[in-house]
């Protein structure tokens, strides 16, 4: 079997009474699947939430980083909410100019 380019898109899905995932679009007209092709599916239960995602933030660099740290995803993404934080306390900038 021929390997063929992939692409790829990032939506979100929402998970039915009965278990089954409902598509919020079209994913096989996007990805020009026809009856038959095949598609390599990853699952995350939860999704980005607004501040990681307002930061550009991906999935994929979530799994990135925590692939490379040894880290759980929850652990990531704590990490990078918390990036910046520090930074508008004033207090906290005095002290570093002083450590200096």
């Amino acid at each position: 079997m021929a390997e063929h380019a992939k692409h790829k898109v990032e939506f979100e899905v929402e998970v039915d009474e009965r278990g089954h995932v409902r598509f919020s679009r079209n994913i096989a007209r996007e990805l020009h699947l026809r009856r038959g092709d095949k598609a390599t599916v990853r699952i995350v239960g939860g999704v980005l939430s607004k501040e990681l995602t307002a930061r550009n933030v991906t999935d994929e660099e979530i799994e990135t980083i925590g692939t490379v740290q040894y880290e759980d995803r929850e652990h990531v993404m704590r990490f990078l909410k918390a990036q910046g934080v520090l930074a508008a306390d004033r207090a906290f900038r005095k002290r570093l100019k002083g450590a200096v």
